[in-house]
């Protein structure tokens, strides 16, 4: 069932031996990811769907966003009392992540210094988006059916809505959500969905609460206006 009005499957190519003009040609708000992935990433697998920011839908994202780092490219999203929930256009209930570790978007390091590709420049998003992988992967208990049930597609069109809220929000300034959207919907991303999950990916809420941190992330969405 298509959510969404309308979609175009899209995939660039470009050669390891492509000349400066070529890649030039690549690197724009449409073709920027597809174009670096062909020399950052060869073995991605596969042509994700494209999808434009118009046709994304509209959910409901609201709670705190806390993350702990808690050693060397180790982070835990952390569970408040407010917590972080969004309930996407096509679904009745929403998503609410509990403790895990996340390590943001997992974006190849060479995409970092491009605007809007860094692994926290839709934090919210990525961190819901592990969740999913979690729910997928691990199996927690207390998991709403409807939620448990989200599919790799869908899961990819939730990233999708919760960046849009970002950026309606006033939280993104670097707009490169349709090819990070188009990225999560690759054969490659759809692998990762289905491939086990490690005992670091499941550990526990109980278990991750007795690992200390520093706090490194703590806001609310919306944003809240001073006075």
């Amino acid at each position: 069932m298509s959510l969404h009005r309308s979609r175009n499957s899209w995939c660039g190519k470009l050669s390891v031996g492509a000349g400066v003009g070529e890649m030039n040609h690549f690197i724009s708000r449409r073709q920027s990811l597809c174009g670096l992935a062909a020399l950052a990433a060869a073995p991605l697998s596969g042509c994700g769907t494209w999808i434009n920011y118009e046709d994304i839908g509209s959910g409901d994202l609201k709670g705190t966003v806390r993350v702990d780092w808690v050693g060397e490219d180790k982070f835990i999203y952390r569970k408040t009392s407010d917590p972080l929930s969004f309930r996407p256009s096509f679904m009745k209930i929403p998503i609410v992540p509990d403790d895990m570790f996340t390590d943001g978007g997992s974006i190849p390091r060479v995409f970092w210094g491009v605007p809007g590709l860094s692994p926290w420049g839709l934090g919210p998003a990525y961190v819901i988006h592990d969740w999913l992988f979690v729910v997928h992967r691990c199996n927690p208990p207390n998991v709403p059916d409807e939620v448990r049930n989200i599919t790799f597609q869908q899961s990819a069109l939730i990233l999708g809505e919760i960046g849009k809220a970002l950026i309606e929000h006033g939280l993104v300034q670097h707009n490169m959500l349709e090819a990070i959207v188009w990225a999560v919907r690759t054969r490659y991303a759809e692998g990762l969905w289905d491939r086990p999950g490690t005992p670091e990916d499941c550990a526990t809420p109980r278990l991750l609460k007795s690992v200390r941190g520093k706090t490194v992330v703590n806001f609310s969405i919306p944003p809240r206006t001073r006075r």
